[in-house]
């Protein structure tokens, strides 16, 4: 073990999940805010996409979704995606913020907390300056009696969550090289040392950090990343929302946004994370693997039969997908039902309104090309910064879209014949008929495509994987060394994961075990 000098500056970083972050548009208005509910409610909360009562109200709510899709792609998408419209809402002044420390802050709002959502990470990040500091000294001195962490400045580094994860990488990997490099200076100053930034992650934030490390140059203003919930791989839920919008999460703050206001539709959905690469980044990529290790991670079932139709008809699968690549098998088959987007939900509003002279699928395709490109890239380049810790929920009470299943409704029943090119392939620019809850919070399982007479109608099977019912615990990747993987059970959903109290002791565990091994300085 090397020597270490007494006094220590680290700075942490968080960076949070998809939807985590305070967004503004390029007309400077707030446009995303899971803290104001006044906001959201006004923004997307009277345009919610629903109509409550019976199944032959179906002609209004559709008429509805329409609207409610249009209104959501307009105020976060605009005519066209362009990754400038969108941005973090920064060094503002915000309640219960920072603690100013003292010798070091010029400006407190520097901290940079007003780019997130304070209800989800205020919490973590608080607990990190004011309780962790002195827990850490004490317990770090066990290995070290020489180490003296003197300061601890915490930041908050929101991005814009429409745009890849690359570009997102650099804007915050400029953030970080700006906060370690006032942190040095202090420290060559103060005969001090900084060893680099802990960088704590939520959610997609662990693929914004892992752009920033291995694309943009800041892994050596890193001294560690702890990864909270990553989806590594991509995660099929992503895939669900596209055709049957998001399911209906617990109470929190972003949770409840993303079912409300992103859309409990796939219609919705589709108008929106369409138009998004960094969304469609959240899609399984070529390394994607089931918690059984499969890699044909969506199968179309034909119907489920007794004996004598499986002997007459044959196997249950018409297909298990993908053979080797999700973005050309799947999400940009057009031709077939099974495909990402449906091409009439893209543009809601009329492709002739903004100059929208476009065909539909293409724009989906291009960024959904992006994000197989930032995925290839990412895995080339290392995939991961070299010292990188994870935590995933590994509850199997927390039904998870592991694996995806396509199951047909036959009107002949257990004797219906197989399924055949015909039942999955649509003509262009064909959306098929999709049903809805009948009531605005209703069941999940009332969900399902509808087909013409004869033709089978298709649901996608409820989840049954472990995980925290985003993410699958297949993500805790093996491409990371099993002694900095960690999977909890019991576990924690998804977006609330890092307010619970499990993921929050061991990012303070991990602070701990990175502090106290003096190599690494």
């Amino acid at each position: 073990m090397g020597d270490c000098p007494e006094d220590v500056i680290v700075p942490v970083i968080l960076l949070p999940g998809i939807m985590g972050s305070r967004l503004k548009n390029s007309l400077n208005q707030t446009v995303w805010d899971p803290d104001s509910k006044s906001l959201m409610l006004g923004l997307y909360g009277t345009f919610s996409g629903g109509v409550v009562g019976p199944d032959l109200l179906r002609i209004r709510e559709s008429h509805n979704v329409r609207l409610a899709a249009s209104v959501r792609k307009a105020v976060l998408i605009g005519d066209k995606f362009d990754k400038t419209y969108l941005s973090p809402i920064e060094s503002k002044t915000v309640k219960d913020g920072p603690i100013s420390i003292e010798g070091y802050d010029d400006d407190i709002n520097d901290r940079n907390w007003s780019s997130v959502s304070l209800d989800t990470y205020g919490q973590i990040m608080r607990q990190i300056e004011s309780a962790f500091p002195g827990e850490l000294n004490r317990l770090v001195k066990r290995a070290n009696p020489k180490f003296n962490l003197v300061k601890m400045p915490v930041y908050a580094c929101g991005y814009n969550w429409s745009q890849s994860n690359h570009d997102s990488g650099k804007a915050v990997a400029k953030r970080i090289k700006e906060w370690v490099k006032k942190a040095r200076d202090w420290a060559d100053a103060n005969n001090a040392q900084c060893p680099g930034a802990i960088v704590v992650t939520h959610s997609m934030g662990g693929f914004v950090a892992r752009s920033a490390a291995l694309s943009h140059g800041a892994a050596g203003d890193i001294l560690t990343v702890i990864s909270t919930v990553m989806p590594t791989d991509g995660a099929p839920a992503t895939y669900k929302r596209f055709h049957f919008g998001f399911e209906n999460p617990a109470w929190d703050a972003i949770g409840k946004a993303g079912y409300v206001v992103m859309g409990r539709q796939g219609e919705i959905v589709t108008a929106i994370l369409g138009h998004m690469p960094g969304a469609q980044e959240l899609l399984p990529n070529k390394q994607y693997r089931d918690n059984s290790g499969e890699t044909r991670w969506l199968t179309i079932r034909n119907p489920d039969r007794n004996l004598i139709g499986n002997l007459i008809s044959g196997p249950q699968s018409y297909a298990a997908l993908p053979k080797s690549n999700p973005y050309t098998e799947i999400y940009r088959r057009e031709d077939r039902m099974w495909r990402a987007a449906n091409p009439e939900w893209l543009f809601p509003e009329g492709l002739s309104s903004g100059g929208n002279f476009l065909k539909p699928f293409t724009e989906f395709a291009k960024h959904n090309k992006t994000a197989e490109a930032w995925h290839d890239h990412i895995i080339k380049a290392g995939n991961f910064h070299e010292l990188t810790y994870m935590c995933h929920s590994g509850d199997p009470s927390l039904k998870t879209y592991d694996h995806i299943s396509w199951r047909p409704d036959k009107v002949l029943g257990s004797y219906g014949r197989s399924i055949d090119e015909d039942d999955v392939t649509l003509e262009s620019g064909e959306t098929p008929d999709y049903h809805r809850e009948t009531v605005f919070w209703g069941d999940e399982s009332d969900k399902h495509v509808e087909g013409p007479y004869l033709a089978p109608d298709w649901k996608i099977d409820p989840a049954a994987g472990t995980g925290d019912t985003t993410v699958p615990v297949s993500a805790s990747s093996y491409f990371v060394s099993s002694d900095r993987r960690t999977v909890h059970n019991p576990g924690y959903e998804h977006e609330p994961a890092i307010k619970d109290a499990t993921v929050i002791n061991w990012v303070r565990e991990k602070m701990i075990h990175v502090l106290g091994n003096c190599e690494l300085y």
